[in-house]
């Protein structure tokens, strides 16, 4: 995020760093961007690495949301490869559930629903402007269409 010059002792900004801080984005959640970015992302991998955000990480799956959540990850468009206990399959799920506009039964689901829609915008626009600084085009138009679904 940052370069530091041992002769003069000056600190400079990296992209990924000016990025990071314009979205408030943590630094171990741009780590994760950083290490699993790759220009030929599809949209599967790109909710997983949507949902590997640190901001998610205090999320947990509940006994009682298992249930829904197995009926959620059938109605969803995009197919979840992670199993229902984690809670990145949980972000995931929710997330598409939010953009397909699924009803919800249980209020901690809903109320999980609302705290990852509160940053999923801000995510996945830093998501969009890293993409934009590497120059990948094509995952460039997908993730911009995630970001006017959300």
């Amino acid at each position: 995020l940052i370069k530091y010059e041992r002769k003069s002792g000056q600190f400079q900004p990296t992209d990924l760093g000016r990025v990071a801080a314009y979205y408030y984005v943590g630094h171990t959640t741009v780590a994760v961007y950083n290490e699993f970015l790759k220009p030929t992302l599809s949209d599967i991998e790109l909710l997983r690495l949507f949902s590997l955000s640190k901001d998610f990480s205090a999320l947990s799956v509940r006994e009682e949301e298992k249930q829904e959540l197995m009926r959620l990850i059938e109605r969803v468009p995009i197919p979840v490869k992670e199993a229902v206990d984690e809670p990145s399959a949980k972000t995931n799920v929710l997330l598409q559930a939010y953009i397909s506009q699924l009803k919800l039964d249980g209020f901690s689901l809903l109320s999980d629903m609302t705290y990852i829609t509160q940053s999923a915008a801000r995510l996945m626009r830093c998501i969009h402007e890293i993409v934009l600084k590497r120059g990948w085009a094509g995952l460039a138009e997908r993730v911009l269409n995630f970001c006017k679904m959300i």
